[in-house]
């Protein structure tokens, strides 16, 4: 009478006769065979008669049926053939046999006529050899089509993977399902390190460490694998290394590694191994992993490729305005000549100010007048932006972030104080070390970027309340540059408004608006909490609402004399600077911009009304 019986894995030693013409195989307590494999379905497969055979048929399961030929849908069983739910090995017995009987392996050999499903019939040629001269066996060259097979499928796969996330995991899903492997995992290069010059994917680091511990990796064959940069098989049987006494202590019976080389560039490596009660990699499982690591680094390096050309646009259209920019204003003749000294420097800069002052504006004067001024500027808002997506922005993941975008440019980082204190550390060890270091990966990328950091608030207090480190604060504060608000820039404020309105009509492409005496006198008046960002809109929108010269019904309603009239609030007192300025200028405007007949008016010389334009910003 035949029987199954279980020689490795959930239930081994169990053997079960086959009385009637089926036996249902599952998890399920209606199976005549019951096994607990992880990997078993509910319904997993089934051995009926048929046809005058003994037939093995998968019942669509989620894992598959295996042979030691690969995964088949049908096939016609011989006496003593296995085959292998998930980590389950059971038997095909025609007779019974004493408990502890051996199974023949040489007695495995599968018909190939019986297989269906992904296996095909091989063709007559032999396709594969060893060493170059001696012919694979029949149940070889079917492995080897079968895994050419699923390396097809793999291929088109990869096609629509976004990223080395979404890679990675493909591979260890076929290094899991296909190898049949315990521990898969994609290591990347680094320099030392515990794994013989590799380090593992966060993503696969993280998983494994939860389910397997300490158990420790085959290290010295990932030790050779870097330095040889070829595929390895460590196995007590064939072997390019024998298992060392903590991976046989650990369990640890075979482990295979192939590098993702593309040319003389190692992208990384595949790892996979298996533990107690498995059988060992073969040769073929070794050349499989290898063919699927070129596959992944081919499409490693076609990603980072669109990636660095992804990066370059980027970096191009970044570039600055080639307009010249400028201080306006005699109180900056200082911070001029400090720009001058520091930008051809390599020092990274503090700019310090309230807010609208025009920290932004001395960033790009400091990027425009220095070295890097053909090279990339780029600028992020640290101030209410999600940690997690602000560290992303700036350092990258799966493609370049901004500090590898500004390399050898300039990267402004707006309100300094509100980047978290994580991001804080990170950014420090990239100003020590000169290198970024992208989210989830191992490897490191020269950046070479001048930082500008702005704030609006005083560093040394931000370190003492815990907010900001005192080593990132040491970094950025070696030189700084401190901005004035409006307020306190005394005889800047007339020359600034007649600039702006310069600019804001060749932005708008429209006519320059001048300003009555009216409308000045209210905005030389204002105070301007907001700074310069607050006059700029201010002069902006009154640009737009004039039909030629700004009046003061063309101001907002918080900067309006008397809600408009024209007239000065009581009290107010004109210097007399200021009179003969206003005076001068509501007579230029009377007659049209005529100079000659405004100096007539006026009863002055046509030199001296010149003279006091040029001081007016009107000349």
């Amino acid at each position: 009478m035949p029987q199954l019986r279980i020689i490795d894995g959930s239930g081994t030693g169990l053997v079960i006769p086959i009385a009637g013409g089926r036996v249902a195989i599952g998890r399920e307590e209606g199976n005549q065979l019951k096994i607990e494999d992880p990997k078993s379905s509910r319904y997993h497969a089934e051995i009926v008669f048929e046809r005058g055979h003994w037939c093995l048929n998968d019942l669509n399961s989620s894992n598959g049926t295996w042979t030691d030929l690969g995964r088949v849908d049908s096939l016609v069983l011989r006496d003593g053939m296995t085959f292998r739910i998930g980590r389950t090995q059971i038997a095909f017995e025609m007779a019974a046999s004493g408990v502890g009987t051996v199974v023949d392996e040489k007695r495995t050999a599968i018909d190939r006529a019986s297989l269906k499903g992904l296996v095909k019939e091989p063709a007559e040629k032999v396709l594969f050899s060893k060493g170059g001269t001696e012919p694979l066996s029949g149940g070889d060259l079917i492995r080897q089509n079968t895994y050419l097979i699923l390396l097809h499928q793999i291929i088109e796969r990869t096609r629509e993977c976004q990223g080395r996330d979404q890679l990675f995991d493909l591979v260890d899903d076929a290094a899991a399902e296909v190898l049949e492997g315990d521990r898969c995992a994609v290591l990347l290069p680094v320099e030392g390190g515990e794994l013989g010059g590799w380090a593992l994917w966060p993503a696969h680091e993280r998983r494994l460490r939860a389910r397997y511990g300490s158990v420790p990796f085959a290290r010295a064959l990932l030790a050779a694998v870097r330095s040889g940069r070829e595929p390895l098989l460590c196995s007590i049987t064939v072997g390019d290394l024998d298992p060392t006494a903590s991976m046989i202590q650990s369990g640890v019976r075979s482990a295979m590694a192939a590098p993702l080389r593309t040319g003389a560039t190692v992208h990384g490596l595949l790892y996979v191994d298996r533990m107690r009660g498995s059988a060992p990699f073969s040769r073929t499982d070794l050349e499989f992993l290898a063919a699927v690591a070129n596959q992944l680094a081919v499409a490693l390096a076609n990603q980072e490729k669109f990636t660095d050309l992804t990066a370059e646009v980027e970096r191009l259209q970044t570039r600055p305005a080639d307009r010249p920019l400028e201080l306006i204003g005699s109180s900056q003749i200082p911070t001029v000549a400090l720009i001058e000294r520091i930008a051809p420097t390599r020092v990274h800069v503090l700019v310090l100010g309230e807010s609208g002052t025009g920290k932004d504006h001395v960033a790009r004067l400091l990027h425009q007048r220095s070295p890097r001024a053909e090279k990339p500027f780029q600028s992020l808002s640290c101030s209410g932006a999600d940690p997690d997506r602000l560290e992303v922005t700036l350092f990258g993941q799966n493609g370049p972030g901004l500090i590898e975008l500004a390399d050898q440019g300039t990267l402004v980082l707006q309100d300094i104080a509100d980047l978290p204190l994580g991001v804080q550390a990170r950014l420090v060890r990239m100003l020590d070390q000169g290198e970024v270091q992208r989210i989830g990966e191992a490897t490191t990328r020269r950046a070479d970027v001048r930082i500008v950091a702005t704030a609006t608030r005083d560093l040394a207090g931000e370190v003492i309340n815990g907010r900001m480190r005192g080593d990132l604060c040491e970094r950025l504060s070696a030189f700084s540059i401190s901005l004035p608000p409006l307020r306190e820039r005394e005889g800047d404020l007339d020359q600034l408004i007649d600039h702006l309105l310069k600019e804001i009509a060749s932005r708008l492409d429209q006519p320059l608006r001048h300003l009555l005496p009216e409308a000045r006198i209210a905005l030389l008046r204002h105070p301007w909490p907001g700074n310069i960002r607050q006059l700029k809109q201010v002069l902006e929108r009154a640009s737009i609402a004039a039909d030629e010269a700004i009046g003061p019904g063309d101001l907002p309603e918080f900067i309006r004399p008397h809600g408009g009239k024209g007239e000065p609030a009581v009290g107010s007192v004109l210097s007399l600077s200021e009179v003969e300025r206003t005076h001068i200028l509501k007579v230029l405007d009377q007659v049209g911009g005529n100079k000659k007949a405004a100096a007539e008016l006026l009863d002055i010389d046509r030199s001296t009304l010149y003279a006091k334009l040029r001081q007016y910003g009107r000349g």
